[in-house]
């Protein structure tokens, strides 16, 4: 193969690579028909070196297997590219906020460590008063994880001003007084 279609094609790999690399950095920042060109600039730079390697087997100059085999990988490649990039949508999805039945729910979940797991999320995912109810509710679940995990985003959530750990009944109906 000639220098120049040896650079052309490496070329395209790495043009495809920077597409596909943009786009998924960025997919707001970027038309959707720049987004998903790293999977046809791909899919041209997998047909030349198809090409090539085909050539270097019927010149008995490469492994027929070797060949198929990479080909087949680029295939494979190709089409988990083209699943990933955008489906030409108008605009940005619609938002949905799944956190405030979601965090509640897991609040309520049977495993100690979910609940730890949820009350901790809801520090950087505040879902309003119904979390901050759920999480009132938190501070009597019988592990001590799930008390105090619940305790500290409780805190957190009131701008660093503690009403008391929830185990006292006084402190019990301050957060609730705080989080009606």
């Amino acid at each position: 193969m000639r220098p120049g279609l040896t650079w052309a094609l490496y070329g395209l790999l790495a043009a495809a690579a920077a597409f596909a690399l943009w786009g998924q950095r960025s997919p707001d920042g970027i038309p959707p028909a720049v987004a998903s060109s790293g999977a046809w600039v791909f899919l041209l730079f997998a047909v030349g070196f198809a090409a090539y390697r085909f050539a270097l087997v019927a010149a008995r100059r490469y492994s027929a297997f070797k060949a198929f085999f990479q080909v087949g990988v680029m295939a494979v490649f190709f089409m988990l590219l083209l699943a990933n990039s955008p489906r030409g949508e108008v605009g940005p999805l619609p938002p949905t906020d799944p956190t405030r039945e979601s965090i509640s729910a897991l609040l309520q979940d049977p495993n100690p460590r979910v609940r730890a797991l949820a009350a901790e999320l809801a520090r950087f995912r505040p879902g309003g008063n119904e979390t901050a109810r759920a999480l009132v509710a938190a501070l009597q679940d019988p592990h001590q994880t799930v008390r105090q995990t619940a305790h500290q985003t409780l805190v957190m959530l009131n701008g660093g001003t503690d009403l008391g750990p929830g185990d006292a009944p006084a402190s019990q109906q301050a957060w609730k007084d705080r989080f009606p």
